[in-house]
């Protein structure tokens, strides 16, 4: 392989992995992307949403089975409220760290809106 073919190749895989992420994001937004301890995770809400003081608010999403043991038999679904956190700190423009008070359980993909 020469030169020309690598370099194209190199920039073929940046540009796949830039695409990646930044779909990946998209569909993480609203939601918990690393719990750190019990009261403190990493949010997928970043500057452009939420600022240092910013209550948020998490949810579980709960589904109800309704008709039967087929993937898409749950048709009733609602966001449950489980606890409240503030922004303490903005990582960047995808990621804010929010501090609960550590009244309730939460996990990696946990639901949270900005009040």
């Amino acid at each position: 392989m020469n030169f020309q073919t690598n370099l194209k190749t190199i920039l073929i895989l940046c540009m796949g992995l830039i695409i990646t992420s930044c779909a990946s994001h998209r569909f993480m937004r609203g939601t918990v992307a690393m719990k750190t301890d019990d009261n403190t995770a990493h949010i997928c809400l970043g500057n452009n949403d939420v600022k240092v003081g910013d209550k948020v608010r998490f949810y579980n999403n709960v589904c109800k089975a309704v008709g039967g043991k087929e993937a898409d038999a749950y048709s009733d679904c609602e966001m449950k409220e489980i606890g409240t956190g503030n922004v303490t700190k903005l990582l960047n423009s995808h990621y804010s760290e929010v501090k609960t008070n550590g009244n309730f359980k939460f996990k990696e993909g946990t639901l949270v809106q900005k009040m």
